[in-house]
């Protein structure tokens, strides 16, 4: 497997050294540009409160009980039940 790897760009023989543990550990360059001493502080940020995009409870609360108002019909319907206020 060793002659295989000599064959490698240098990058992918850097990448499998490093996750095979094989050869000398080579030092790790960075690209990202470090911070300097004389930069600004960042200010205090205040954190507000976001709006909430859900919905309301009081619409929630209509939708559940429109849902089994519905559900009770169709398995009334089903069922054939006979009850006094529904037309069917």
């Amino acid at each position: 497997m060793e002659n295989q790897t000599q064959n490698l760009d240098p990058k992918l023989k850097e990448a499998y050294d490093r996750i095979m543990r094989t050869g000398a550990p080579q030092p790790v360059v960075s690209n990202t540009p470090q911070p300097s001493a004389n930069t600004a502080k960042p200010q205090a940020q205040v954190v507000t409160a976001k709006n909430r995009k859900g919905l309301s409870p009081i619409l929630l609360a209509i939708v559940i009980i429109l849902f089994f108002i519905i559900y009770t019909v169709i398995w009334t319907m089903v069922f054939k039940l006979k009850i006094p206020f529904l037309p069917f």
